[in-house]
């Protein structure tokens, strides 16, 4: 006789998502009252945050931070944080800064402190980047929301080792900092894992949070074989000379092109030149998508000047990148929190600032020491030169 379904036995198991995307963080291991208490403000159980289950079958081997430990949303509402003070042409750090502060996977980890807890660089040196850029966040969201201004000279002070062609006081290009910041962080994280290959490098919290795939391929019109070049990428740079939206400029850079002529292809399988279509598509989404609009004509603050492009280009708040992705039929939106704007007429000269949408949902504009509220429709009525958007959850067409 069956047992009474009242009275049967539930056997309950561990999942690590919801559905197909919430993300649900494994115990960790973390021991120490600073491990749960670093981002208390913002309801952060931090014991869930950079550690795994070493037997979840769902986990590579190879992975330096596992991706299912992150946590993708706020978890409580808080206000922004306070501004930066200018150091002397210092405004494409703040800007830079602000932005990756309320950038919330990245700030979220940073929060926990689960980087500097087990840092190796700190041990050999007197500067790691990542442990700069923690303590940090820890002091715009956490401790010092009662500030008006905080000043970043462990970081300015510093800028040599993060890249050496900076110099302090001199105005630098806000994507250049960004970009060799990032780097700085990848090189920290990967500090005691020397023997990985490159893809067990792309597996680092950097790449978790920021790193996606894009996708060249080569059809040969002949012999219909198809050449594909994958490689990983951190943010995507996009040509706006002619386009009037960021729609436009990722349809122009997921645009196929045609191999002919003094361009023909050497196709590996006819074994001669032929006519081909090459087409770059996004063939991984990152979590956070990083647009850089390629304003600058001759490449960013350089020696040599140059034009800028001062033209109003549109960008949404929210933002499907499924038609720029490859044989993807789902939707894959992104919603905007963070805007880097230059303003000013030149490469060479200008300010820059930034618009960051806190964990309360409001946006605010930070102008080294200013801080205040705005609307979305101030946001979107900038001429933006660094777009962050974050990933929401995906609904199928």
């Amino acid at each position: 006789m069956r047992e009474p379904l009242l009275k049967r036995r539930i056997k309950f198991k561990e999942v690590a998502t919801i559905g197909n995307w919430a993300k649900i963080p494994k115990p960790s291991s973390a021991t120490g009252e600073d491990a749960g208490k670093s981002g208390s403000d913002l309801g952060i159980n931090t014991k869930k945050l950079g550690s795994v289950d070493q037997t979840s079958s769902s986990r590579r081997k190879y992975d330096v931070f596992p991706e299912e430990t992150l946590l993708l949303d706020w978890p409580k509402p808080i206000t922004a944080g306070p501004g930066l003070q200018n150091l002397g042409n210092t405004c494409f750090l703040n800007s830079t800064l602000q932005c990756l502060t309320y950038t919330p996977p990245l700030a979220l980890y940073l929060l926990s402190r689960s980087h500097s807890q087990k840092c190796k660089l700190r041990r050999q040196t007197t500067f790691c980047t990542f442990c700069e850029l923690e303590k940090h966040v820890m002091r715009s969201l956490s401790g010092m929301r009662g500030k008006n201004t905080i000043t970043p000279k462990s970081i300015v002070g510093r800028l040599k080792s993060i890249a050496k062609h900076f110099r302090v006081g001199r105005q630098e290009d806000a994507h250049e900092f960004l970009r060799y910041f990032i780097d700085s962080l990848q090189n920290s994280c990967l500090v005691g894992f020397e023997k990985l290959d490159h893809k067990q490098k792309e597996t680092t919290v950097i790449h978790q949070v920021f790193g996606g795939y894009t996708q060249s391929r080569i059809l040969c019109t002949v012999c219909k074989e198809p050449s594909c070049t994958i490689e990983p990428c951190l943010d995507i740079s996009l040509e706006v000379k002619n386009c009037g939206s960021v729609e436009k400029a990722l349809a122009r850079f997921t645009k196929t092109e045609s191999l002919t002529g003094d361009n023909k292809y050497r196709c590996s399988k006819c074994k001669t030149l032929v006519d081909a279509t090459k087409q770059m598509t996004i063939l991984e989404a990152p979590k956070i998508l990083v647009l850089q609009l390629k304003r600058f004509e001759f490449g960013g603050f350089s020696m040599f000047g140059g034009g800028k492009i001062s033209k109003m280009i549109t960008f949404p708040e929210k933002l499907d990148i499924q038609p720029y992705m490859f044989k993807t039929k789902k939707k894959v939106l992104y919603e905007l929190y963070g805007v880097l704007v230059h303003a000013g007429g030149s490469c060479n000269s200008g300010h820059y600032f930034s618009y960051v949408k806190a964990p309360n949902g409001v946006w605010y504009l930070k102008n080294d020491s200013e801080v205040r509220q705005v609307s979305v429709k101030q946001v979107l009525d900038q001429q933006a030169y660094i777009l962050f958007y974050s990933a929401v959850q995906p609904v199928s067409i």
